[in-house]
């Protein structure tokens, strides 16, 4: 049990919905009520099948045509945490590199870039590979599906959550987060070279 709590506090952390919340704002600004859960129903479905298709076929994948080995990953997918986690909090070139293209229809925002690369990037995608390797499948499983619930919770009512938090809440909230992603990652990557210096 405490191993799926981890595994749920992780992947929300990384995926990051109310930190986003803004950012899902400007980005369906342009759309009535009813294209923007239209946009935020596409999102969710979508981020579904990528991290559920790459939670049974990712470690295939690598393991078998890329020799990547598991310690391998561990290491990558921590730096790439850490990564993510610097750019959210200094940067933020990854969020004016979203918000920089061009307005498209309801599907389309809802595919790309909610689903990919905010909600189901590849950190999201390593981190659910990652706890699949540690904990095992159904702690993976039901991390995405716990998630990507509570997520779709929080685009359904945003406007109201938006009104009760504001911007600078839901900022902080997103900073903090980016310290607990940065930490996992530290700890994901010591672990990865710890086996190479067994």
């Amino acid at each position: 049990m405490m191993n799926i709590l981890k595994s749920v506090f992780i992947l929300f952390a990384i995926v990051n919905p109310i930190g986003s919340i803004p950012l899902f704002l400007q980005l369906t600004s342009g759309f009535d009520k009813n294209q923007r859960l239209k946009a935020f129903r596409t999102g969710i479905l979508s981020s579904a099948i990528i991290l559920l298709g790459f939670l049974i076929a990712g470690e295939g994948i690598l393991t078998t045509l890329f020799q990547i080995e598991i310690c391998d990953l561990m290491a990558a997918g921590g730096l790439l945490l850490m990564i993510i986690a610097i750019d959210h909090l200094v940067f933020g070139s990854l969020v004016k590199g979203v918000l920089s293209g061009k307005k498209q229809d309801a599907h389309h925002i809802g595919a790309v870039p909610i689903a990919c690369p905010i909600l189901a990037g590849p950190g999201a995608m390593m981190t659910v590979l990652v706890t699949y390797t540690q904990f095992g499948f159904a702690a993976a499983f039901i991390s995405i599906v716990a998630v990507l619930l509570a997520t779709w919770l929080i685009l359904r009512f945003i406007d109201r959550i938006y009104a009760l938090l504001g911007e600078i809440v839901c900022s902080v909230l997103s900073k903090i987060l980016c310290l607990f992603i940065a930490a996992i990652g530290i700890k994901l990557l010591m672990q990865g070279l710890s086996y190479y210096f067994k």
